[in-house]
């Protein structure tokens, strides 16, 4: 991928009026620090790729946000467990790897009876949407097992994501691995994996909860490694590389197939019953993405929020046969989460976040 250099000011426009509305916004709410950046994909095969950075990754210290910094994301570890289900629905045949059988027969203690993996991958347990991260994070135990990547979660995230994708040198597989508690973690890599991972995370933005009154005051992450549902560290830089290649998927197969990604990017439907009958029921998410609608165009996205800590949004528009224009993508990475809170994503409200509304009034 090559960046497109700087075109005429109409092509500047868009991302311009974005970086007059961010910080403002950023301001009003209170947010410390911000690093952001719209990746977009012309039919031509061009691609623009700005970046923006508000604020402070450390307040105390005036250290200025970059596209370098590394943040933890929360629930965007959700769309990389996405992508490793795709990985071992390309891998291995049904009768070895079946989204469609039951969870419990990988996951025996699975709280709800007659759920599918497929359910869970789309916070559907029952047939109906609800974003639950606990029941997401039993998802862990379906990538361990011997149907589909059989290694420890952290390896596999490694191995199919962050060594599989170029670029993503910045990007820690657990919150942990430079704290005394994790030393199970840091088992499973080698010395010179274990010292970039912890030589990353102590550059981690510092984490600030924002009052009422949108001061911010210095507070601290939860202790936490990695599962299905959250845990990720990752940059701007990483994140864009991400989700980048999985754009050319299609094109390279890497990290799986174009109608892998068709479905992981597509919204499921289940069939609910009806008196007699049965009703199909179309969820607004996709296998760990959301997956909705605004202005006729797909909108296909994920985020996180770790509470008085750290939040994170990528949302894309896609390209439709009735209007196959250019592809955007927005990456926003926060240590607070004043991207997130209050602003009911998880009830799949993307278009309530002021920064989305903005980005989709720009690039639709």
């Amino acid at each position: 991928m090559v960046p497109l250099q700087r075109g005429s000011a109409q092509e500047e426009f868009p991302f311009e009026i974005f970086q007059r509305y961010l910080e403002p916004l950023v301001a009003q709410i209170g947010m410390p620090g911000v690093s952001a950046a719209i990746i977009q994909t012309r039919t031509d095969g061009r691609v623009v790729i700005r970046r923006y950075n508000v604020g402070y990754a450390d307040l105390e210290q005036k250290i200025p946000t970059r596209s370098f910094t590394p943040y933890a994301i929360g629930g965007v570890t959700q769309a990389m467990t996405g992508v490793l289900h795709g990985v071992c629905i390309d891998r291995f045949p049904r009768s070895h790897f079946d989204i469609d059988s039951d969870i419990r027969l990988l996951v025996p203690n699975f709280p709800v009876a007659n759920t599918r993996i497929r359910q869970v991958l789309s916070h559907s347990t029952d047939g109906r949407f609800r974003y639950d991260p606990a029941l997401f994070s039993r998802l862990t135990s379906v990538i361990e097992s011997p149907q589909c990547l059989n290694k420890p979660f952290r390896q596999a995230m490694t191995t199919e994501v962050l060594d599989r994708i170029p670029g993503m040198a910045r990007s820690v597989p657990g919150m942990d691995l430079n704290r005394p508690e994790g030393d199970a973690g840091r088992a499973l890599f080698d010395d010179t994996t274990v010292r970039r991972y912890r030589a990353v995370l102590d550059e981690l933005a510092v984490p600030y909860k924002i009052d009422a009154k949108g001061r911010a005051s210095r507070s601290e992450y939860p202790s936490y490694g990695l599962d299905a549902a959250s845990g990720m560290v990752s940059t701007v830089d990483d994140l864009i590389n991400f989700e980048s290649q999985l754009d050319k998927a299609r094109f390279d197969s890497v990290p799986f197939s174009a109608s892998t990604l068709d479905l992981m990017w597509s919204n499921q439907s289940f069939d609910l019953p009806n008196g007699a009958n049965t009703i199909r029921v179309e969820m607004p998410t996709g296998l760990g993405w959301f997956v909705t609608r605004e202005s006729g165009r797909r909108l296909v996205w994920t985020f996180g929020h770790i509470s008085d800590a750290s939040s994170a949004l990528i949302v894309k528009i896609l390209p439709t046969p009735s209007s196959p224009d250019t592809k955007s993508t927005l990456i926003m990475l926060a240590n607070s989460d004043g991207l997130t809170k209050s602003y009911d994503l998880e009830n799949a409200n993307v278009t309530s976040s002021p920064f989305v509304k903005v980005f989709l009034r720009l690039f639709i």
